[in-house]
């Protein structure tokens, strides 16, 4: 005992507000790099300011928990190892020619250590396993935003002297004092969107520009709401794991795919409204999860709420709405006596979603007459344009001659990615990018590309076995109906996905980021597999899947930050 405290109590006590954590972890990062790059070398406050506040809590942390179980002097070396290899680090970081990738990866392998040193005291309980892949996805997020500029693996976004694109919306927002547009949305590239995502980024900036930031390196730091964003929606994919009450491998291994998730990396980079809309759709889900679970006014009030604000950040927000009115009808049927109050609660729950999710649309209809839907369309005579192949082509034929692990499109040689699955594997991992043309990053990027298909396949099997084993007596029974919803879920994305491709037939729609949901439906399939007890077999070699998946996809952004 410590403090009045023993080993399992101290871990909640300190990571019971993960949200606030991650937003102190963002403003350090800030504080460190306010000038939104990192540069080669980093100045002296950009290494001393983290790597201070590290063995700070290092120090606090092992000082408070291995006395609760361990010696003395176990506590003190522990404390004095932790502090000489964040100095190492330090000092590594000034000498080395690429800082930054050097700093992430010395971080990745303390986490590590500190992992195989609890697993050998037999403390490494789930909590603290995925509070280690939490922070190690925090690292690898904040490292990629730092070596990523606003211009660089962007979708739609420009220079701020231009008048259009992302950037330009934010900009507009500071400029007219977050006035509406008095123009129709429609006419100007992106302006179409709902504008949750670019009125909070417009506070931010402003807030830096009070303070005599520059309007470039405002908008840069733009990334590090996306970075919070990014990083939120981990936290909540580790609170639907849970709400599902998977445990043990069941709950760690399917985590640590959505912690080095590629395109959770990716969009941390991002400065357009991607990444806020899947925070709030997957606040959506699991308030959607857990008012089925405890039907109460407060869940479906912050349903509701979540569910609105995805589709006030954007459209695409509304893609969860089928899987939550699947739930509201099974509560229904099974409501017998209590019809009443649901109906009431439903009622409640239009009354916000509602307001919130549709004001946007009301407004440029009625104001600029703009189309229930609109969005920046490109023209026929775009190279991109995919509309002159056939269906079958766009769905079954893949171009082997070109086919890479990389390119959605090669503008130089004209050649367009056109098969609608194939895109989605590349966009998944690596975007639209092309990252590396040889080296090791070529070799970890090839491993990634094919471990992630592998993954894929694996995560679809486990989806199938999961809907054909919930018919039957076994432990997937009562959550027959959290499986329908994961199935509605999935099956909303992927038709929108591909209703999408065939709608807008070009190059750029055929994109991942889009339709992420259904890696959480993927990694709740492989948890609920694991959970049934499978052969070891089974377990081992998913395990060692998700593994080099994550290692690879750690190697790819890594190596990327020396380039």
């Amino acid at each position: 005992m410590v403090y009045g405290m023993n080993r399992q109590q101290i871990r909640p006590s300190v990571f019971s507000h993960p949200y606030l954590l991650l937003c102190l972890g963002c403003m350090l990062v800030y504080a460190s790099f306010s000038a939104g790059q990192a540069e080669a070398p980093l100045p002296l406050r950009s290494v001393l300011l983290p790597a201070i506040c590290t063995a700070l809590g290092t120090a606090w942390f092992m000082a408070r928990y291995c006395i609760c179980g361990s010696s003395h002097l176990l506590s003190v070396l522990t404390v004095i190892f932790s502090a000489a290899c964040v100095l190492c680090a330090a000092m590594l970081c000034l000498l080395s020619s690429h800082p930054l990738s050097a700093l992430t990866l010395l971080l990745l392998l303390m986490l590590a250590a500190a992992g195989f040193w609890e697993y050998r005291q037999q403390w490494l309980s789930d909590q603290a396993t995925c509070i280690l892949l939490g922070a190690g996805a925090f690292f690898l997020h904040a490292c990629y935003i730092l070596y990523t500029s606003y211009l660089t693996r962007q979708h739609d976004v420009f220079p701020v002297s231009q008048s259009e694109g992302h950037q330009a919306y934010i900009l507009y927002f500071v400029d007219h004092n977050f006035a509406l547009p008095d123009f129709a949305p429609n006419k100007v590239w992106e302006f179409y969107h709902p504008p949750l995502h670019y009125f909070l980024s417009a506070m931010w900036v402003k807030l830096q520009m009070f303070f005599g930031t520059n309007t470039e390196t405002a908008i840069e730091n733009v990334q590090f709401l996306s970075l919070f964003y990014s990083c939120a929606v981990i936290i909540l994919g580790y609170r639907i794991l849970q709400a599902l009450h998977l445990k043990g491998a069941a709950l760690t291994l399917p985590f640590a795919i959505l912690c080095f998730h590629p395109m959770l990396i990716l969009l941390a980079g991002s400065i357009n409204n991607d990444v806020l809309c899947l925070a709030l759709t997957m606040a959506s889900i699991l308030y959607a999860i857990r008012w089925y679970q405890s039907p109460t006014v407060k869940n479906i009030l912050l349903l509701g709420l979540f569910l609105g604000l995805a589709m006030m950040a954007k459209s695409a927000g509304v893609l969860a709405a089928p899987a939550v009115a699947v739930l509201f009808l099974i509560r229904l049927i099974k409501g017998k006596g209590k019809r009443r109050g649901l109906w009431k609660q439903y009622g409640l729950f239009l009354l916000v979603c509602a307001p919130l999710g549709l004001w946007w649309s009301l407004y440029g209809k009625i104001r600029f007459q703009m189309p229930f839907g609109a969005i920046s369309a490109l023209a026929k005579n775009n190279p991109q344009y995919l509309g002159t192949d056939t269906p079958l082509q766009r769905l079954f034929s893949i171009d082997w001659q070109h086919l890479t692990v990389f390119e959605n499109w090669d503008w130089q040689n004209q050649v367009f990615e056109h098969n609608l699955f194939t895109a989605l594997f590349k966009t998944s991992v690596f975007d639209e990018a092309k990252l590396f043309t040889g080296g090791v990053g070529l070799c970890f990027s090839q491993v990634l590309f094919w471990t992630n298909i592998l993954l894929a396949a694996a995560a679809f099997v486990c989806m199938v076995r999961c809907a054909v084993q919930v018919g039957k007596s076994g432990s997937l029974q009562p959550y027959r109906s959290e499986v329908l919803f994961c199935g509605v879920l999935y099956g909303t994305c992927m038709a929108f996905y591909i209703w999408f491709c065939f709608k807008q037939p070009f190059a750029c729609t055929q994109s991942f980021r889009y339709i992420f949901p259904t890696v959480l439906v993927g990694t709740v399939g492989i948890g609920a597999v694991l959970q049934e007890h499978r052969p070891r077999a089974v377990t081992c070699a998913l395990a060692l899947l998700i593994t080099l998946f994550c290692v690879c996809s750690a190697g790819v952004y890594l190596l990327l930050g020396t380039k």
